[in-house]
């Protein structure tokens, strides 16, 4: 089996290219002028003689730049990885559209927001946890069209996703006017698995019911469905904006509907974060601006001592409880002092107080991960403190659980449960996720193994194509859905048969000619839409958007190294609505290249003379090509494309119009001119043609 390889790339935008060289032009700059400066400083720490002002003034200018360059860096760097969450938003329209027509219910879906930028690990993370809260909106909220009209709603249910930005943070929301969530039959669900206790129960207020739905194993439904099971879903959920730094908040009314926010921090692109440095005993940490709440100055009788609480001290009204950073971490008890320095800092999870010897100052800093060797609980990373000192990055949200002796065993055992219990279950629970053998991503996975054999340069080049292929099917599905509301739109007609046209050229020039060859009776389909007055109707939705499907699971098959196969029911689909095939006509084989000469026009004529008084050699080559990936067409009209980088190509047999038409053999003659001698020009064909583009055979005719 090859190595599996996947892809991590994604599209840049000129722009940002040329300030990236611009601030590279800067950096250097910088450097030279630091150089420079330390010249001067050598000299003058030789000759033992103070430091001059032009030096200083050097110094500072230098500082002055390195800081607003790593600055401008930062930024650009965070710019470059942003992207519209419209990307992710508009792979659930297929989605829902294909669930509510399982559920018999009526959806209207509803994005808002679409241009909010977002990091691109946000983008794609955010996926699993929307898409469980869809199928459940679906399948839980939302009621049928009979249900809603009883209860005077629209027999249409509304499901809306809406982001936007706020304050550094991306705000997620999914919306439904479904029926709700009662927080009665929540508690009673999680009682009668022994979730919690009757006690627990009635000492309950209502939102800490609903909140019981993130417990693991809580369902509300008797019974599977194809949409969701059992027990597996909203634990995943908050497990995977947890891991964003996130956050879920719920509001629901009984008859009125749901409404799911996620509250996410804005990444950054690099490990760079703000924080506060602090100096515990001889140890330097530093902990990220955001979780900090204050900073601290105090006599050391002013701290509460209890034996209930252990130590604590009063902030704002507020009882806070105290703890020894060093202690905590298992670097020794901080030695007693008449005035200490406490950092209060707070997470999701709780607020605490830390003691600690020195706070110093805010920084910028490069967070570097730490390995799972060397990982501890309370510390998430290294960084570089005033630009010498070695340092730890705090993660304050295990800082708090070790405070509370909650362990990271407990955490990642409990999470493991989870997982095993995500995997055992087909389907979902009150909150869902698809079966697990069929979806990775959200996309089909073929179950079939192998491995498939790339052309020419393998996985990088055929990535290439990978990136260019997901975009249009992107784009091709949005305009499909958009097609089904408006089927006799022709500017829709006509972008999606472009797009489909498009596609099968790819899929052919990476030797995928099966997939192609189902993607051109497709396009077959759309022409005769165009052309044959055969009207869109709900057969040829369902085929369009089975097609980008099938190119989804194919495309993750490659980037797999699986074998992809095609299903049989989309083929029976798309022959229902291919033309007839006339009778009595007989399929005309391509003419014999050896038969026919070149026809060149008047102009074509008249450039070949010139070519040839200008120096230009004029030649007449024949190859024979036999693709093992691609069709021959396709070869033909790449052999075209590269032998006009080394000339002028004035025709060839077939024509060019005859071998877009695939009207054409395993032979192709062509006449050009070039600088090259015979040769150079048999070196071209054997290094090129021959090695890269299947040609079995040539001879080279100088005219």
């Amino acid at each position: 089996m090859a190595e599996n390889k996947t892809l991590d790339r994604m599209l840049v935008k000129i722009s940002h290219l040329d300030n990236l060289l611009n601030l590279v032009g800067e950096v250097i700059i910088t450097s030279n002028n630091l150089h420079n400066a330390n010249r001067r400083v050598q000299g003058f720490q030789e000759r033992k003689e103070p430091l001059d002002k032009v030096v200083v003034d050097m110094l500072k200018a230098a500082e002055q730049s390195g800081g607003r360059i790593s600055s401008d860096l930062h930024g650009l760097v965070m710019d470059i990885r942003m992207v519209e969450i419209k990307q992710t938003f508009q792979r659930f329209r297929r989605s829902v559209r294909d669930m509510a027509k399982e559920s018999g219910k009526q959806v209207e879906f509803i994005t808002i927001g679409e241009d909010t930028l977002v990091d691109k690990t946000i983008a794609e993370k955010l996926y699993d946890p929307l898409n469980h809260q869809i199928r459940n909106a679906i399948d839980h909220g939302l009621e049928n069209a009979l249900e809603r009209q009883r209860r005077s709603k629209n027999a249409t249910g509304r499901l809306t996703l809406k982001a936007y930005e706020r304050e550094n943070n991306v705000y997620i929301e999914i919306k439904d006017d479904g029926q709700g969530l009662d927080p009665e039959v929540v508690a009673q669900s999680a009682l009668l698995r022994g979730i919690v206790s009757a006690e627990e129960v009635s000492a309950m207020t209502d939102s800490e019911k609903i909140e019981l739905i993130f417990r693991a194993g809580l369902s509300t439904k008797t019974s599977a469905s194809k949409i969701s099971g059992r027990g597996v879903g909203m634990d995943v959920v908050r497990t995977n904006i947890e891991e964003l730094g996130g956050e879920i908040y719920i509001e629901s009314k009984i008859g009125e509907g749901t409404v799911f926010t996620y509250r996410i921090p804005q990444l950054t692109a690099v490990n760079i974060v703000d924080c506060l440095t602090v100096k515990v005993g001889s140890h330097f940490f530093a902990i990220p601006i955001l979780n900090v709440v204050s900073t601290l100055g105090m006599s050391s009788d002013k701290i509460i001592t209890t034996f209930k609480r252990g130590r604590s001290i009063k902030y704002l009204g507020e009882i806070v409880t105290l703890f020894d950073m060093s202690a905590l971490l298992g670097h020794g008890v901080l030695p007693p002092e008449d005035e200490v320095t406490i950092v209060i800092v707070d997470a999701k999870n709780g607020r605490i107080a830390l003691l600690v010897t020195e706070v110093l100052s805010p920084e910028k800093l490069v967070f570097s991960p730490l390995p799972d060797l060397f990982r501890v609980q309370g510390v998430s990373g290294a960084t570089l403190i005033t630009g010498s000192y070695m340092g730890l990055v705090v993660d304050v949200s295990e800082m708090v659980d070790r405070s509370k002796g909650t362990s990271n065993k407990e955490k990642i055992d409990d999470e493991k449960v989870g997982k095993e219990a995500k995997d055992s279950v087909s389907g979902t629970d009150i909150i869902e996720s698809g079966p697990a053998s069929l979806e990775k991503g959200g996309e089909p996975v073929d179950s079939d193994s192998g491995e498939i054999i790339l052309p020419h340069d393998g996985f990088e080049q055929t990535s290439e194509f990978l990136m260019e292929l997901d975009e249009m099917i992107k784009d091709a599905d949005e305009q499909i859905l958009s097609l089904e509301d408006n089927p006799g739109d022709p500017e829709i007609i006509n972008r999606i048969f472009r797009y489909f046209h498009s596609m099968k050229g790819n899929l052919m020039m990476v030797g995928l000619s099966e997939l192609g060859n189902v993607i051109h009776d497709v396009e077959a389909i759309l022409d005769r839409v165009r052309s044959d007055n055969l009207e869109i109707d709900t057969g040829i939705i369902d085929i369009l958007l089975d097609s980008t499907t099938l190119i989804k699971g194919v495309k993750l098959a490659i980037a797999n190294n699986q074998k992809p196969s095609i299903d049989n029911t989309l083929l029976e689909m798309v022959e229902k609505y291919q033309k007839p095939k006339a009778t009595g006509v007989e399929e005309t084989d391509p003419t014999s290249i050896h038969d026919r000469t070149f026809e060149l026009g008047a102009l074509e004529r008249f450039n070949l003379m010139a070519n040839r008084y200008s120096g230009q050699n004029v030649f007449q080559a024949y190859l024979s090509v036999q693709p093992k990936f691609q069709e021959p067409f396709l070869v033909a009209l790449l052999i075209l494309k590269r032998m006009a980088r080394i000339g002028h190509v004035f025709g060839s047999v077939p024509r060019v119009e005859e071998i877009e038409n695939q009207n054409m053999g395993e032979e192709l003659k062509v006449m050009f001119s070039t600088s090259f001698d015979h040769d150079q020009l048999k070196h071209f064909i054997e290094n090129y043609l021959v090695k890269h583009y299947d040609v079995e055979d040539f001879e080279i005719l100088e005219v």
